[in-house]
């Protein structure tokens, strides 16, 4: 269609009947080889063309989807390097995509990675024990400053591991651990003696070795140097 000014204003009138006048401006040029063809500009409007592309892009999606592909297949690595240069230009907006997408797929990423140390379990080992070699200095220290700082979760974490290389399915949490401190007045069921005076330590009843569980009911308070002397053995002091 022809341009048609309006008010000193040079526009063109959508071949969209419902449309009706709009500025150039709201046209997308036409071009041949960068030559102006007709009038230099679509029929359509702007709006009136993009509403066209997306109706006939939902018509025939698996068609154009299938050009995309193969159009991105031909060119992976334009595009990759295209995602490259746009992370490094933006890495704190990518950075906080991914801690959203790894906190909403938290359990699938933590059960994928469980799946593929099952698979594989000698080399994720031997990943752990090099990476312990070239930071032990490192992790000792930490270890022990965490140590002095919560004791008593470092020694319920102890007891949990143990209890899990055992195979034992149920466990105490430090709560009912405290509580039965308590009900014995804070001594060793074998010497007598009471905290402060010594550490009292858990001890398994029937030890963990021989079957016994990491339930509460199955833990004795006694100090260091009687838990050790009792060591395997399955002796009651309640």
């Amino acid at each position: 269609m022809a341009i048609v000014y309006q008010d000193g204003i040079a526009g063109k009138v959508c071949a969209n009947p419902e449309c009706g006048w709009k500025p150039l401006t709201e046209f997308h040029p036409k071009r041949l080889l960068g030559i102006p063809v007709g009038d230099g500009y679509k029929s359509r409007c702007k709006e009136c063309a993009n509403a066209q592309s997306r109706a006939e892009y939902a018509a025939k999606i698996e068609k154009y989807r299938e050009t995309q592909r193969k159009y991105v297949e031909a060119n992976k690595e334009h595009y990759r390097k295209l995602k490259r240069d746009h992370q490094k230009a933006h890495p704190e907006r990518y950075a906080e995509i991914d801690r959203r997408w790894k906190e909403e797929h938290r359990e699938e990423i933590n059960l994928k990675a469980k799946e593929r140390r099952q698979k594989d379990l000698d080399h994720y080992r031997e990943i752990g024990r090099n990476s312990y070699e070239r930071h032990a200095e490192e992790r000792r220290k930490y270890a022990l400053e965490y140590y002095k700082r919560f004791p008593e979760k470092s020694v319920a974490a102890s007891n949990r591991r143990r209890a899990l290389k055992y195979a034992s399915k149920i466990t105490h949490t430090e709560a009912e651990w405290q509580n039965l401190k308590t009900f014995y007045n804070f001594k060793c069921l074998c010497c007598g003696k009471q905290e402060p005076e010594i550490k009292l330590t858990r001890d398994h009843v029937l030890p963990l070795t021989q079957g016994g569980s990491d339930s509460i009911d199955n833990v004795q308070p006694l100090c260091a140097r009687c838990n050790s002397k009792k060591n395997n053995k399955h002796i009651d002091y309640r």
